[in-house]
Parts: structure tokens; sequence; C-alpha cells
């Protein structure tokens, strides 16, 4: 259990690392003169890099001098967890920002001027960077000893002793990032580096990843992302699949399923921090309520109660959707109606059931 926002935002960020992906497409311009194979060496081992950096600011943050803000609520949008992000955020920034303002050598060291580390880490807002740069070293990087901080005609160079090629790999993710933002250090683009995602190193000209069912499942546990994956080919077969991703450290991601032949929206799954949901927009189903009826009441209570009742509030508003269950009757604002938290794999047939119920009317 989590005691500071800090660390349930680490674990946020590690659940969207890649677990497994032997297979990565870099386009030749990234490969700074290694092969294929070495590339993809470097490349593994930066993505477990990643995954034990934010590991273990997950377990120890104060060993990396984490704002250690107590949990209230993960859920609350305070200004608490926001600056806690900001402070984990000075880890991967800091590899950034080493590697995109470095040459590569031929021996795959990163060399750079100390002035320009420590005036860039300003601008980043990188609190305490020179502890940060000394804890990198217990993580196999060879970094040449320097003073109070970086200063200006001091080179700093960087090597990672357990695999050459890492060094390289970070130069290649740092670089596409920078060519695809400008350099905008708030870009929400740069959650593509704290992923270390392949896909910014594709193509020639740097191109935003567009996420992937499977990057979806990737932030969900294994219970929850079977379910998603249980649910997923029924809607895609009939639908137009949208995946889009909204913010790492909650964690959330949203998957839109709009129905082909009047781009009407079917359903939609949402990852918030360590929820899923499922909306499905049943805008047929009092026709098929005897159905429902039969159907569990944990089932049939979100139906009743989640969301609010249509008050026309727009004008292009079509209506509710309409129903009556139990002798009341319901007139259910699309927004946020029929929505199922708590998921589990018992209800997955149900759901299943309520999308062929639609599809068929």
């Amino acid at each position: 259990m989590s005691k500071y926002y800090v660390q349930h935002i680490a674990g946020n960020y590690l659940r969207n690392v890649a677990k497994d992906m032997p297979l990565i497409n870099v386009h030749d311009r990234f490969l700074h003169g290694t092969s294929r194979e070495e590339f993809t060496e470097g490349y593994h081992a930066l993505l477990s890099l990643m995954r034990q950096l934010y590991a273990d600011i997950a377990q120890t943050p104060a060993d990396f001098g984490m704002l250690l803000k107590e949990i209230t609520d993960v859920y609350e949008k305070n200004v608490e967890y926001t600056n806690s992000n900001a402070s984990l955020l000075r880890v991967p920034n800091l590899l950034y920002l080493l590697s995109t303002n470095a040459a590569l050598d031929t021996n795959g060291a990163l060399v750079v001027d100390g002035g320009v580390v420590s005036a860039e880490a300003k601008a980043f807002k990188i609190t305490g960077m020179p502890a940060l740069l000394a804890k990198l070293r217990d993580y196999a990087f060879d970094i040449n000893d320097f003073g109070k901080a970086p200063t200006t005609g001091e080179l700093l160079t960087i090597t990672y002793a357990d695999n050459r090629y890492l060094t390289t790999a970070l130069k290649s993710m740092a670089d596409a990032l920078n060519e695809l933002t400008l350099g905008d250090r708030r870009n929400p683009q740069n959650e593509w580096f704290y992923m270390m995602n392949p896909r910014l190193i594709e193509n020639e000209q740097v191109k935003e990843p567009t996420p992937t069912f499977d990057n979806f499942l990737t932030a969900l546990d294994t219970m929850q992302g079977e379910c998603a994956a249980a649910l997923h080919p029924i809607l895609a077969d009939n639908t137009k699949v949208i995946i889009s991703k909204a913010s790492l450290m909650r964690n959330e991601w949203i998957c839109d399923y709009k129905l082909k032949q009047n781009k009407k929206m079917l359903a939609k799954l949402k990852s918030t921090q360590d929820i899923l949901s499922v909306k499905l927009n049943l805008h047929n189903i009092n026709q098929y309520m005897h159905k429902v009826k039969a159907m569990p009441e944990k089932i049939q209570h979100a139906i009743r109660t989640h969301g609010f009742e249509c008050g026309g509030c727009n004008p292009k508003c079509s209506g509710g959707f309409a129903f009556e269950m139990n002798g009341a009757n319901y007139n259910k604002c699309h927004c946020g109606s029929f929505v199922f938290t708590d998921v589990k794999t018992e209800d997955i047939a149900y759901f299943k059931q309520l999308i062929s119920l639609e599809l068929t009317i």
C-alpha cells in the first residue's frame, strides 16, 4: 500500500512501460552506427532500467529526494498530486536532457557540457539535480566526477556499464522526442518518452505514436486486462475504435467504440488509476428490458442508479436513454449512464449479451 502520492504515481508510470517487446522497428537514422541487433539489445536494457527506476521510486521515494506528500485520495485532483508528479518526472526528464543535449561518441558515450546540463535542469525545474546525477551511478551509469554542480566548460561523459548500447537507444529516444515536441518541456507527448515507446523512432520523420489496444491493456492489471480483452472483439467488429491517452500520472486511457453506420457511440472502456470502467450506450434498452431483468442485481442496479436524468441541457440533445424498470420510468442522460465499475470476470457475459441485444435492434 502506497503512503505517498509519488509512490502511487510511480506505480502508474511503471505499469505503462512495456514488459515484453522482442522486436522493434527502428529507422536507420536512429541506429547511430550500431547494428539492429545491438540497438535492440540496448533498447531492451533501457526498458529494464526505466522499469527498475519507477519500481524503486515506488518502493523508496526518499532515496530519490522525492516530494513526500501523504495520500488522502488518489482520485482527487489536488495540487499535492500534481506537485508529486512533477517531483517524479525529474528522473526521466534528467535522462532526456542529458542525452538530447549530448554528443554520442564512437564508443557509445554521451558527452555533454556541464553548463548546458545545469541550465537545462533549471529550465526543467529539476531540483536536486547533482544528487540525482549521483544516484544514477547506482544504476550502472558511469558519470565522471564534477564539483558541487556541473559547470560550463566541464564535460560530463556518461556510459552505461551493463550494456554499452543503452546510451545509443536513450539518445535516439530523446532526439526523437525533441523533434516531435520542438523541445516543449510541458508537451503531453513527452509521455511517450516516459514510457520509452519505440514507435517514436520508427520513421525518418518523427510522428506521435497512435495509441493501440495493447497500450490500453498494458495499463491494466491481469484480471482487468482479461476483461477488456474479452470485450474488445465484439465491440471492434462492429465499430470504429479510437484509443486515446489522457494521463500517465493517473493511468488514464480511453477506448471509444463508434458504430460504423451512424457514428453513434456504442461503448467506452476507460482506465483511471486502478479501475477499469465499462460504459455501454444502450439506446434501445427498453426493447429488451425483459432480458435485462433476468440479469444479476449488480447489473440492474448500475443501470438504474449510475448517471443522472436527462435535463435537455444541450440544445442539440436528442433525448436520454428512456426505459421502464420495476414500475419506475427513467430517462438517463447519455453522458454518464450505463457505466459499470468494479468489473469482474463474471460480468463479461452480461456485457456481451447487452452489446449483442443492442446491435440486433
